[in-house]
């Protein structure tokens, strides 16, 4: 074979590579990471979550309380969440307790369709409405969610007959 048909060879097998690179490519989508909202608890505690979807199979939390972080492995918390419950994938910590102003910075990562997908550099301030309101989440007879927002005191009696 000449250096003119080994060229011409090659430039055609480069465009199937091309094109099968397209393809592969065309089929796939870029995944965005769902926003994660964050709920701070009172009298301590706060909770990271994200909505559930098809596909997700780890939910992942790392944060800091008022430093940035310098560098992946510099967090205060790292937790990996495996499972969700009631449609959501949620870190639950218990031990913190977040004054007015607070900044919570944290990245999380979700495991979708079998790849890991970040979201870095999140921030969270705590503010006074944060603070002061509870929520409990009901279910009603006909199956809608209905929620009860607590203001204030973070202390109630429920009764149950």
């Amino acid at each position: 074979m000449d250096s003119v048909a080994m060229k011409e060879l090659m430039e055609q097998l480069m465009q199937l590579l091309l094109l099968a690179a397209f393809i592969a490519c065309g089929s796939c989508h870029a995944y965005q990471v769902p926003k994660a909202t964050i709920k701070v608890n009172t009298p301590q505690g706060f909770e990271v979550s994200i909505a559930d979807e098809p596909g997700i199979t780890l939910f992942a939390f790392h944060g800091k309380l008022n430093a940035e972080m310098e560098d992946l492995s510099d967090q205060t918390w790292a937790t990996d969440v495996v499972s969700s419950r009631n449609n959501r994938w949620t870190y639950h910590n218990r031990q913190q307790k977040l004054q007015l102003g607070d900044v919570l910075y944290y990245w999380t990562t979700v495991r979708y369709n079998g790849l890991d997908y970040h979201s870095y550099n999140q921030h969270y301030t705590v503010a006074q409405a944060n603070l002061n309101n509870q929520s409990i989440d009901l279910q009603t007879q006909g199956g809608t969610d209905k929620s009860i927002v607590i203001n204030g005191n973070p202390t109630i009696n429920i009764f149950v007959s």
